[in-house]
């Protein structure tokens, strides 16, 4: 399962943080959102969060010997990808602070030069009582640790419409060779890949 590991570097937290309750089972406990910006990535680590091989020449280009953003007139990238089980240390502007079992989402990215990219999210946290309380928190200057997983989500892949099942003639299937993304043995299959790949598979099943 592909995992995030940010080592320690600085981070700020927002203007607001969000505080709430959620349900563990039938257990009701406290919550955070924490909005973190600031966070800058390398390359492998901008692969690692977009679960993208190429996510450096897609967002780089050499200019002389250095690295530049590849499309000036674009500002911060969306990214769909949540990250769950995730331990997130904080220190520096707040007390030392540890979190466990967190998740990251509302991921965006935006390339600098240098071939850095800076990445904003939000942490979403279960605070325990000694930890920061939520007006500590605001605006705070942070150093940050985080290590997570990506969130796979199989329930909700989307099914190709099978409606052109009847445009080979007579109800014959139409081959679904060639649909399917390989994965080259030097260039691991990215999520988005991996995703294509299950929903073509699950169609073909129901054909048959």
């Amino acid at each position: 399962m592909q995992t995030l590991n940010l080592t320690k570097r600085p981070a700020k937290i927002g203007k607001s943080v969000n505080t709430r309750t959620e349900m563990h089972g039938e257990e009701e406990v406290p919550g955070q959102d924490i909005p973190l910006s600031g966070i800058l990535l390398s390359v492998e680590e901008l692969i690692a969060i977009t679960d993208e091989m190429t996510a450096g020449q897609g967002l780089f280009r050499m200019e002389g010997d250095q690295y530049v953003p590849r499309f000036l007139a674009i500002d911060w990238i969306p990214l769909e990808h949540k990250f769950v089980g995730a331990t997130i240390k904080m220190s520096g502007g707040v007390p030392a602070t540890t979190y466990k079992n967190g998740k990251i989402k509302g991921i965006w990215i935006k390339a600098l030069g240098g071939g850095m990219t800076e990445m904003k999210c939000t942490l979403q946290v279960n605070p325990d009582n000694g930890d920061p309380s939520a007006q500590a928190l605001i605006n705070a200057k942070v150093a940050v640790t985080i290590k997570a997983q990506l969130e796979i989500e199989t329930d909700d892949e989307p099914e190709l419409p099978l409606d052109h099942q009847n445009s080979a003639g007579d109800g014959e299937a139409v081959p679904m060779d060639g649909l399917v993304p390989e994965s080259d043995d030097d260039e691991p299959m990215s999520h988005t890949g991996r995703k294509i790949q299950a929903s073509t598979r699950k169609a073909s099943r129901k054909r048959k």
